[in-house]
Order: C-alpha cells, then sequence, then structure tokens
C-alpha cells in the first residue's frame, strides 16, 4: 500500500520594491501675506493689539524684525509698568503714532513723553489725576512738538509763561479735563495754535470769563462743572469771533449758571444743550433774559442775526413741564431741522401747552424746516402728548420722532398714545413714529455723545 502525502502550501513571501517611487506631495500655497512690502506690514501690525503684535517676530525670520520697526496705536490707558517694558527695553525703536499714559509719576511721565515726541507722537492722552491739587505740569519740549495732531489732557497744567511765537503748530483737537483754564490761557491757547479746530473744555476751574475769538475753531464743547463741584458763581462764555465755528456744544445745566452771549458765529449749524432755565442768552442780535417771574424777556438788538438761520440742530432741557418759553425759544431759530428735548423732571402741575397757545407764538412756521424730533424723557402725559400730536398734525416735512421712554414699553400703552397722537392725521406721509426703551438715566444725554453720533450719521 503505498502512502501518498499531501503538499504543504508554503507562504508567500511579499516581495518589496527597495527603491519605491516617492508619492508625489501636494504643492504648499504660497504665503502671500509674507511677500507684502515692509510698509504694508508694518501697518497691519500697527492695528494689532501690542502682545500679538510682538508675538509675530516668531513666526520666521521675515516676520523677526518687523515689529521693532512698526508703528505703535495704543489706544487702551497703560500704567507705568508696561509702558517702561516699551521705552525702556529697546526692543522696539518704531514710531509711536498713539498713546495713551496713566497712573505714572511725574518723571517717567517726562521720560514717556520724550520718547514718544522724538518718534513722531500723533495722537497723545495723559489721565494724570482728578484732583486739581494734584496736577501735571506739560514738558516744555511737547509745546513745540511738530507732530502731534491731537492732544488729550486730564489733571495737568500748562507751562506758567510760554515765550514760544507759536505752541503745537500742527494740532488740531484739544481736549482738557479738570485742568486749570483762565481766559489768558484760552487766548494764548487759540492765538499760538494755528491748526487748532476743536476744542473742548471739561469741568474745570479757572476765571469765570472765557471769551472765544478763533478764524480757524469749527468745535467747541464748553461744560464748566457746574453741577459736579456745586458751584454758585456766574461764570461768563462770549464768543466774540468764530467765522467759522459749525459746533457748540454746552453743559446740561450751564446756560443755567452761565451767561452765554455768541455774538458773531455766521456758520453755526449745531446748538445745544439750552437749558430752559437760562439766566442770560445772547443769540447774535437776539437778547434773552429770564425774569424772577419766569418770564422771558426778548430784546432785538442792532446786530447781525444771520447766525439764528445757520442753525440745524438744536438741542434744549426742560426741567418741569412745557411752558411758554421753549415757544419763545425755537422762534428764534426758523431754519432748523432737527431738535432734541432733553426732560429732567416730571411736572406735577396740570397746566400744558394746548393747541390755541402755540398758534399764538406762531409755531407753525417752526415746522416748515423740521425733520426730526428726539424726546429723552417721555412719559405720556398730557404735555408729552399735545407736544407730539402737534408735530404729527402739522409737520409737513417731518420724517422721523423719536420717543425715548424712562418706564416698561408694552404694546397696549404705544397703540393709547398712537391714537392720542392722531396718527392718522399726519401731515407727511413719510412720517416714522419710534418708541424706543431709554436704559440709561433720564438726567444726561451721555455727554452729547447720543447727539453727536447720530449727526455724524446722516
Amino acid at each position: 500500500m503505498s502512502s501518498t502525502t499531501t503538499p504543504t502550501k508554503r507562504k508567500r513571501k511579499r516581495v518589496t520594491n527597495p527603491n519605491p517611487s516617492p508619492v508625489p506631495l501636494q504643492p504648499e500655497e504660497p504665503d502671500l501675506v509674507s511677500q507684502l512690502p515692509d510698509c504694508i506690514l508694518h501697518t497691519i501690525l500697527s492695528l494689532l493689539p501690542i502682545k500679538d503684535s510682538g508675538r509675530t517676530s516668531v513666526l520666521s525670520s521675515r516676520w523677526r524684525h518687523l515689529w521693532e520697526d512698526a508703528p505703535l496705536r495704543l489706544q487702551v490707558p497703560i500704567d507705568q509698568y508696561i509702558a517702561s517694558s516699551i521705552f525702556d527695553s529697546q526692543s522696539h525703536q518704531g514710531p509711536i503714532e498713539i498713546l495713551s499714559l496713566s497712573r505714572s509719576t511725574a518723571p517717567a511721565l517726562d521720560r514717556f513723553v520724550q520718547s514718544a515726541v522724538q518718534r513722531g507722537i500723533r495722537e497723545l492722552t495723559i489721565l494724570y489725576s482728578n484732583q486739581l491739587a494734584f496736577t501735571y505740569e506739560l514738558p516744555r519740549f511737547l509745546l513745540s512738538c511738530n507732530s502731534l495732531c491731537q492732544l488729550s489732557l486730564v489733571g495737568c497744567q500748562f507751562p506758567k509763561t510760554v515765550l514760544l511765537p507759536s505752541i503745537f503748530p500742527n494740532l488740531t483737537e484739544l481736549n482738557l479735563d479738570t485742568v486749570p483754564v483762565h481766559n489768558d490761557t484760552v487766548q494764548t491757547l487759540l492765538s499760538k495754535c494755528g491748526s487748532l479746530e476743536t476744542l473742548r473744555l471739561i469741568a474745570s476751574r479757572g476765571s469765570p470769563l472765557i471769551s472765544i475769538s478763533s478764524p480757524r475753531l469749527r468745535k467747541l464743547v464748553f461744560d464748566w462743572g457746574c453741577t459736579y463741584f456745586n458751584v454758585k458763581l456766574v461764570a461768563e462764555l462770549i464768543i466774540k469771533d468764530a467765522p467759522n465755528l459749525e459746533s457748540l456744544m454746552l453743559g446740561e445745566c450751564e446756560t443755567r449758571y452761565c451767561n452765554v452771549k455768541v455774538l458773531d458765529a455766521p456758520k453755526l449749524q449745531l446748538l445745544g444743550f439750552l437749558c430752559v432755565a437760562f439766566k442770560v442768552l445772547q443769540l447774535g442780535g437776539t437778547l434773552l433774559q429770564q425774569q424772577p417771574a419766569s418770564v422771558i424777556q426778548v430784546n432785538a438788538m442792532p446786530c447781525r442775526m444771520t447766525m439764528l438761520s445757520s442753525v440745524k440742530t438744536l438741542a434744549i432741557k426742560m426741567e418741569h413741564s412745557y411752558d411758554k418759553t421753549i415757544l419763545d425759544l425755537l422762534k428764534c431759530f426758523p431754519c432748523l431741522e432737527n431738535l432734541y428735548i432733553l426732560k429732567y423732571r416730571v411736572s406735577r402741575y396740570k397746566n400744558y401747552l394746548g393747541k390755541d397757545i402755540w398758534d399764538e407764538h406762531g409755531f407753525l412756521s417752526f415746522l416748515d424746516h423740521v425733520k426730526t424730533v428726539t424726546v429723552k424723557g417721555f412719559y405720556g402725559n398730557r404735555s408729552d402728548v399735545e407736544l407730539v400730536r402737534y408735530l404729527v398734525v402739522h409737520g409737513k416735512v417731518l420724517r422721523k420722532t423719536t420717543l425715548l421712554c424712562y418706564k416698561a414699553l408694552c404694546e397696549k400703552f404705544v397703540e393709547a398714545k398712537r391714537r392720542q397722537f392722531c396718527i392718522e392725521m399726519r401731515a407727511s406721509s413719510d412720517l416714522e413714529l419710534v418708541f424706543l426703551r431709554d436704559s440709561k438715566s433720564n438726567v444726561h444725554f451721555s455727554t452729547w455723545n447720543e447727539l453727536i453720533s447720530s449727526e455724524k450719521a446722516r
């Protein structure tokens, strides 16, 4: 018997190619950003936060030294520690365009400001102190800085004697907050700053008389801080000669405590806030003076009155309900287009301005040009309703009426007020009536930010 054997299966060995052909790789996309010229990359780095801008130096050899020459824009206030790390480390040697300093000693500020001037500073902000007893005196070399265009000072003061024929040669905007300002200081700034167009005097203490004469000034903000410091001294602001002044913003209580006289400003377009409880208010050739019995007295003077017709935007403040004073005041602005009304308190009295009283004061002529009306502090009482109803029924070119309500809004309240406004009898078919919940305090207009920002958006 023969035996048969079954052949065993042999495992096949896989033969690998000792020299495999490489798999083709996908070509990397070119770094187009790194191929940009240095001037463009410097601009990009200047727009980044300083920490992110500095970290780009580790990306590659191309970026290693770009940050050292990129311009810095430090808009957020930095303290002495951060400023020392920038100025004293010598790691950055590029220009400094925007710098805001705070919480630094006077010697450190001198060193930082000097370095910023040497590097071509354009916008400088110094926040030193909120107390006038602790002020920082500006170094004299800053007064002759040619690159400076905008300067904001808080708790600082100017040198006592300035013998230079001109100071801040290219400065266009100057903001002074809690800075001791006297009339001779203002006169020196206006006469020696040949390019100054915007001046803000906020919460300052100085002489009770401020006189403005400038051929180039376009914007003036004046808030002497009477409500902040409870000052009863009557100050006086006189605009003597301002041929290019377009905007005059006053503190919400300035005309109550200060005598404001605008003698010559033929291009004035924005004016506010005018407190209805004013003392002496002179606008061009019209002198308005409040009598003890709260009766307005209007005296026409032999002066130019072209300024009154140039005003397009007016903001007024009322501490109680509407009265005849507001009607006499509005008659001084025949070409008004935008009206802002700030109501401070709700009147407990039942008197209100009716249609007959408005017709007697010729209020219809005032509505020939008004396009927008904003009422802050709308409570929906009888005076509020009568005002809006009159605007709706007679405003032929009225486009928008905004009511900022300092109370919870509901559909029932809105519908009830719309019926009282006689919205179906509106004179303008393009009229838009807007109710808004005012989440902010009913005391301030946020230091005019809402008013100014809305005017820029028009």
